[in-house]
């Protein structure tokens, strides 16, 4: 009974979320195949209504999600557009081989400076991209140009070995470890597809290094923590770390003397997730989130992605609790998508130093992409031993 549940529950999340995806990609204009964002999450500010924007980022995961969706839907163009999304995100990289983070009110977004690239946009373009062609998108030079692109700006910010800075602004010693694991992805790709046998050579150390690196900052509950910094507690960067591994084992892009150890990172790091996982699937925040991802929806998925693919019979409980938890507590029948945080509306949370206000909004497009990626992952994982 339980299975059924969870795959009404998974179906009827999904299929909100794509419907949400596809009208709000651009068909005409200069932003032509990417998601206008009603919402946008503002730094330092966290304020979801200082207005919409075109996230580069909401491309990686909406797009690889259409391409895997295709064949469940084939009325709906989700090849064709992908192909426009990927086809305008390349459009955004600059010379250097960078992108923005976040693009609020379209202009650059601005943690620290003026103008501001980041490893964790540009990686989750990388791999939805990259693992777009293995779902149906036909590659073309453009997309290997802009991947090994990425990787050759990516390369260029290592501040020490292993330490890929997340952004410019940030302390140049203070390693990021979602930052260092979305780099290693990026890196991985592009030593796929460079042209010189030296720049894939090099892109390898450099992933190598990165993941050494977010390996060495493990605490001994299995957590994979924000940064290297003390009381930088995270349990959504510990999802995202299991995220962007698990994706690199699935792609085969693992160098083989790495498999054993990330597995066995792996192992120790959900066995931390479950631990936050409380009996009605709520995700027990308090304890060990620090960062401006506490009470997010979309969180959700990615915890319970890594569970599923982690092992369906050890975290069942889990598993079918959080999907149940987001179908019961935060999903709108009438907009048909989760709100965006998970605790009651009308009441206040103290996120990062500041007070913010759980609203009923929804449309924010990064935030649903991301959830929409994670669970079309689960659904593909439990499918495999529930239904």
């Amino acid at each position: 009974m339980a299975n059924t549940a969870t795959a009404r529950a998974l179906d009827e999340l999904i299929e909100g979320i794509l419907r949400y995806l596809t009208r709000s990609q651009e068909t005409s204009g200069p932003f032509a195949g990417s998601f206008w964002s009603e919402l946008a999450y503002h730094i330092p500010l966290l304020n979801y209504r200082a207005g919409g924007s075109h996230h580069n980022r909401t491309v990686g995961s909406a797009g690889l999600a259409f391409c895997r969706l295709a064949d469940r839907c084939p009325d709906d163009d989700l090849l064709d557009r992908a192909a426009h999304a990927f086809n305008w995100i390349v459009t955004r990289q600059h010379e250097d081989g960078g992108l923005f983070e976040i693009t609020n009110n379209d202009k650059p977004s601005q943690f620290h400076l003026e103008y501001e690239r980041s490893s964790v946009s540009l990686g989750i373009v990388c791999h939805g991209l990259y693992a777009a062609f293995a779902a149906g998108l036909p590659e073309t030079a453009e997309y290997t140009t802009f991947l090994r692109k990425a990787a050759e700006w990516q390369l260029a910010m290592e501040t020490d070995p292993g330490n890929f800075l997340h952004s410019e602004g940030y302390p140049p010693e203070k390693l990021i470890l979602n930052a260092s694991a979305h780099a290693a992805e990026t890196l991985l790709v592009g030593a796929e597809v460079a042209e010189s046998d030296t720049l894939a050579e090099d892109c390898r150390d450099g992933a190598v290094r990165a993941i050494e690196g977010v390996l060495g900052c493990q605490r001994s509950n299995g957590m994979l923590p924000y940064s290297n910094f003390e009381n930088d507690n995270s349990i959504s960067y510990t999802a995202t770390v299991c995220w962007v591994l698990q994706n690199l084992i699935d792609a085969g892009l693992l160098p083989d003397d790495l498999v054993e150890p990330v597995e066995c990172a792996l192992e120790r790091a959900t066995g931390f997730l479950a631990g936050c996982i409380q009996p009605d699937g709520r995700i027990q925040w308090e304890e060990w989130e620090n960062h401006g991802q506490k009470y997010h929806t979309w969180v959700y998925g990615i915890v319970a992605k890594a569970l599923a693919w982690s092992g369906y019979q050890q975290y069942e409980q889990e598993i079918h609790g959080m999907i149940a938890f987001l179908h019961r507590e935060l999903y709108d029948d009438s907009v048909r998508l989760c709100r965006l945080y998970d605790f009651p509306v009308g009441e206040t949370r103290t996120i990062c130093g500041c007070k913010v206000l759980s609203e009923n909004f929804h449309e924010c497009a990064y935030h649903q992409a991301d959830l929409l990626d994670c669970l079309v992952n689960v659904e593909s994982e439990l499918s495999c031993v529930c239904w």
